[in-house]
């Protein structure tokens, strides 16, 4: 399975991302959704601030394979401006003014990525977003419509 087949929620990848970025492993995340239990997360700040069972539903209600995304990777179905700010910053460590400019609403320019934050970046965005190589190495992530 690619990660473009998995498709889940913003607010489903975002959690992903938070709670990888705390150091909760894809074992720790997984045990988690089986169990429907926050107990495997345990010292995360953000799995303290979920109602595990309401987001577990979210995503069956909605299709969402959870463990599907977290072992082979997603494609967001839909990102907002600020969804695509914070997925940056949660799962790649990128924030705006350090690693990247905003010069509109809805692009980033200057990205400094290499291939397999490219990559991952290019399968995760949902289908309103391009990523571009630039002529000088970075990369602009662009709403379509600023493309």
């Amino acid at each position: 399975m690619t990660p473009s087949n998995v498709k889940i929620s913003q607010r489903s990848a975002m959690l992903i991302e938070r709670m990888r970025g705390e150091g909760m492993t894809n074992e720790q995340l997984l045990q988690a959704i089986e169990e429907r239990s926050t107990e495997p997360l345990a010292g995360s700040a953000t799995a303290a601030g979920i109602n595990l069972d309401e987001w577990i539903d979210y995503a069956a209600e909605h299709g969402e394979q959870l463990a599907d995304a977290i072992r082979a990777g997603y494609r967001m179905t839909f990102t907002t401006v600020p969804g695509a700010g914070n997925w940056l910053r949660f799962a790649l460590g990128l924030g705006e003014g350090q690693h990247y400019t905003v010069p509109e609403e809805g692009r980033m320019d200057g990205l400094q990525l290499d291939e397999v934050q490219f990559q991952r970046i290019a399968d995760a965005m949902a289908m309103n977003w391009v990523l571009v190589r630039q002529p000088d190495g970075s990369a602009s992530l662009m709403l379509k419509s600023l493309q």
